[in-house]
């Protein structure tokens, strides 16, 4: 097995590893997902892949069995890794991959005892689901299978078959059941955490806490990212509004809230995978320029955007004015977000929310926004953040009285517009925590 580099000669090696990963025999299952893990460097993954090593995997991935859980993690590796990840991510969706992780995702343990094994599965079938909705096609491919028929436009539903232009129906492209329900379910419930481990999660990286097994549904921050890059994701994940009835002396009432308002607390998580997930999916949505005074008066976006920006700095009683407490009431012990992607993605929230509008800039000032950004500048590290926040401070700074109506609007649009990367964004791939790390690989993903 150790000899499969690439060579046209060993065609043959190739067909009888896939033949052992189809074996009947659990052992021969094992050894040939031990093989494959074993193929680190470029060349090798691309034959894989080549080859057709993708689907045999994916109908491996499924079983719980030690080879299973060999195929999960080589799969996270192929999509993840060489010139060829994307033809792994095409093979993954044409071979049914998403359901067939999603389905991973909402299994139980067996018993007490497979708890580890099982977490360990499940972490790796949503690393896997945000690999596979990092490109557009399987971002809309996991919506339209995934979410309920309300967070679906019909005009996303196809009636007719592409080739022939015969009426196929509805029914075949309809959600069955709201399963991206159940994975945000799983992903906010404290059930699945591991809540003594995740605390030390604090002095750690994204790359230290990415594989472990913990919190197993952490990967689901950023498919949660991935799939508002386009509008099925992003109307989910702010229009899919729920019913909350509470109960208040002897009167009832109902508030109404959304999927951002249940995440939005994840950017205080101990967990740096959580926190950079929702700080990219914060930024996909204030994309939605037609949702911004919504994000801004009803979600109070600013002050959630502003928390992780937020440092230990004493501030004086004018810098307070107009500021939300929870962002200086913690004094000398109040932590800066210590993620650089995160800081950067909130960053490039302001900046969109900047972009939508002179009311919006209005409120931002009034936010005392512009205090929150200064201070983070002055300690920032990244010059990519330190950038952008010199650039938010820059409309947030003009004085904007006098000018003609739309005049600002546009020339922060226009300039919002020229960076094509501040518009909605794909996750990391997984696997640049996950799996396999070398050499060969730091110059392409």
């Amino acid at each position: 097995m150790a000899s499969i580099d690439g060579n046209s000669s060993e065609e043959q090696v190739f067909t009888d590893l896939i033949g052992f990963l189809k074996s009947d025999r659990s052992d021969l299952r094992l050894a040939a997902s031990e093989a494959v893990l074993s193929v680190t460097d470029r060349d090798g993954m691309t034959n894989l892949i080549r080859h057709g090593i993708v689907q045999p995997l994916c109908r491996l991935s499924s079983k719980p069995e030690e080879g299973g859980t060999n195929a999960l993690l080589a799969l996270v590796n192929l999509s993840s890794r060489g010139v060829s990840f994307n033809q792994c991510v095409d093979d993954m969706i044409s071979c049914g991959g998403i359901s067939r992780m999603t389905e991973i995702a909402l299994s139980i343990p067996e018993s007490e005892s497979e708890t580890e094994k099982w977490a360990t599965r499940v972490n790796y079938s949503l690393a896997l689901l945000a690999n596979m909705s990092r490109i557009e096609v399987g971002a809309v491919d996991f919506c339209g299978a995934s979410m309920p028929d309300e967070a679906i436009p019909s005009s996303s539903i196809a009636n007719k078959d592409q080739s022939t232009g015969d009426d196929i129906g509805e029914s075949i492209r309809k959600p069955s059941k709201p399963t991206v329900s159940l994975l945000l379910s799983r992903f906010l419930s404290a059930k699945y955490v591991n809540s003594e481990a995740v605390d030390e999660y604090s002095e750690s990286n994204v790359e230290e806490c990415s594989s472990k097994s913990d919190d197993p549904y952490q990967h689901f921050a950023a498919v949660l990212m991935n799939i508002a890059q386009v509008e099925q994701g992003r109307r989910f994940v702010i229009k899919n509004l729920r019913k909350e009835t509470t109960q208040g002396n002897l009167n009832k009432y109902e508030k109404s809230t959304s999927v951002l308002q249940m995440i939005l607390p994840q950017l205080k998580s101990k967990n740096p995978v959580r926190r950079q997930g929702i700080a990219g999916a914060v930024k996909n949505c204030c994309f939605e320029k037609d949702s911004s005074w919504w994000l801004l008066n009803e979600v109070n976006i600013v002050s959630h955007i502003l928390y992780p920006l937020a440092g230990p700095e004493e501030l004086d009683i004018d810098e307070k004015q107009g500021m939300d407490p929870d962002l200086w009431i913690e004094g000398p012990d109040k932590l800066r977000e210590p993620d650089m992607t995160a800081r950067l993605l909130l960053v490039e929230s302001i900046l969109l929310l900047c972009s939508s509008g002179r009311k919006s800039r209005e409120l931002l000032r009034v936010q005392r926004t512009y205090v929150i950004l200064k201070m983070a500048d002055m300690i920032e590290e990244s010059e990519e953040v330190s950038e952008r926040i010199s650039e938010c401070v820059q409309f947030l700074r003009r004085d904007e009285d006098g000018t003609k109506e739309g005049s600002s609007d546009m020339m922060v649009e226009e300039y919002v517009n020229a960076s094509g990367n501040l518009l909605a964004l794909p996750a990391p791939s997984s696997s640049k925590q996950i799996g396999t790390t070398s050499d060969d690989f730091d110059d392409v993903d």
